[in-house]
């Protein structure tokens, strides 16, 4: 049911080098049928990564699996990390270049994640964030998933769950909803799980109307995740203190 809250009308996006195309292109896809809507033109979105330079799925060095066709796809950023403007809304995509980021050289994307959502440093602070699959790892790390219930991909749970150990981690769902923090499973549940953020805030003739101009098969329960099963995939509990 839907809220009587205001819809945000800014939104941001990250990426990264070796982000999942899916992750990004579900979600944008729904916002981009709802921007077309009378009452949504003014929706406004924020591509950002460390620099404005391409980014591409992969591959990530020293791998090269996929140079060719991976290496080729180019993805344009409006904005760095340090000149983003103010958003509402921010969009966390997973992929194959945050599967370790303690590792990986991705720390200011989390302390991005960090201050945006509190609010540090003289930021509004975020009305939602929403994650896809591992995306909810630079989530995790950030620390914002403390103390909350979140998911994630499937089939790589115990990885993205040990980001997190002070969050309890619900193996058994498309999407998951703590407060503000909307956390989805692995890639084309990112569709499901902004569609479900959607219908929490606006008509549900509308959120059908999206969803049946893209012709998507709407997952429309958040328990409605046969992954967990075939990954053999069971909650884990926060540590305790």
């Amino acid at each position: 049911m839907a809220s009587n809250k205001p819809f945000p009308k800014s939104f941001g996006l990250i990426l990264f080098p070796g982000f999942e195309v899916l992750d990004v292109a579900g979600p944008i896809e729904m916002l981009n049928r709802l921007a077309r809507r009378e009452g949504y033109h003014d929706m406004s979105l924020s591509v950002i990564s460390r620099t404005t330079d391409p980014v591409n799925p992969g591959p990530i060095p020293p791998y090269t699996a996929g140079k060719a066709f991976l290496g080729n796809q180019l993805y344009l950023p409006t904005h760095t990390l340090e000149s983003a403007p103010e958003i509402d809304v921010l969009l966390v995509p997973g992929g194959f270049g945050a599967f370790d980021l303690h590792k990986t050289n991705l720390e200011d994307y989390v302390q991005f994640i960090r201050d945006r959502y509190s609010g540090n440093n003289g930021h509004q602070p975020l009305q939602y964030i929403i994650s896809v699959c591992n995306g909810a790892g630079f989530l995790a790390k950030s620390g914002i998933l403390d103390d909350r219930k979140a998911t994630t991909n499937k089939d790589f749970w115990n990885e993205v769950a040990a980001y997190g150990p002070k969050t309890h981690w619900i193996a058994k769902a498309r999407w998951v909803n703590d407060g503000n923090i909307w956390t989805t499973s692995g890639v084309s549940a990112g569709a499901d799980g902004v569609i479900a953020w959607m219908a929490s805030l606006i008509p549900k003739e509308l959120v059908d109307d999206v969803v049946n101009g893209v012709e998507w098969f709407r997952a429309k329960n958040a328990d409605n995740d046969p992954f967990a099963e075939i990954f053999g995939r069971r909650d884990i509990a926060p540590v305790a203190e």
